[in-house]
């Protein structure tokens, strides 16, 4: 929500109340199984889901720039852009791989990554003011990636799953780690990023 964002969300939580943020991105995978296609209501082809995510890897994949990742940013795809700025020195270990559930799986892990940096700085800025916790008493923050299935023409249709990867309580006294309470030790690959601090 960038830092205008946050500041006018926790401007409104009430005196002493708590904030829950759900965030992270999103993947599609098909009737038939492959990761980053979805059918969707109305269109009778397939489509690509996340399209910026993996649209910003097929732009990264083609590239031989060895440019500053900030002299990519201009304003006409400023979302896409930025998404490639950011991936692009975290993408290497797909280089010469073709496009497969594999790899779209690997980018869709990277952008959880960035946007949990992405939040992670926020949350910072906001938590180290010394008024903040004041008036919050806890920010809850699950992370995980939006498995979206395909409902399309001629698709019965699957349901949308989330995929939690974190989930940590923050109060003015430091922060818990609390996923394994309430998902218990599932599943192997929340792992790294249940280490992740928010500081």
């Amino acid at each position: 929500v960038g830092i205008s964002g946050m500041g006018a969300f926790t401007s409104h939580a009430p005196v002493d109340g708590k904030i829950f943020i759900v965030f992270g991105p999103h993947v599609g995978i098909s009737d038939d199984g492959t990761v980053g296609k979805i059918e969707r209501v109305g269109k009778n082809s397939i489509s690509t889901s996340c399209g910026a995510g993996i649209g910003a890897y097929k732009a990264i994949m083609a590239s031989d720039t060895t440019k500053d990742p900030k002299e990519m940013l201009g304003t006409k795809d400023f979302q896409e852009e930025y998404i490639i700025s950011q991936l692009s020195n975290r993408l290497d270990a797909l280089k010469g791989q073709d496009p497969s559930n594999e790899t779209i799986t690997y980018v869709t892990n990277k952008m959880y990554d960035l946007v949990w940096e992405m939040l992670r700085g926020e949350i910072n800025t906001f938590t180290a003011k010394p008024d903040f916790w004041s008036n919050i008493s806890e920010v809850t923050l699950l992370g995980g990636i939006v498995v979206n299935r395909g409902h399309g023409e001629g698709v019965s249709g699957g349901e949308d799953y989330y995929q939690p990867l974190m989930l940590k309580s923050l109060t003015k006294d430091g922060e818990s780690d609390v996923y394994g309470e309430v998902f218990g030790d599932f599943p192997a690959l929340a792992r790294p990023h249940r280490a992740a601090k928010y500081v």
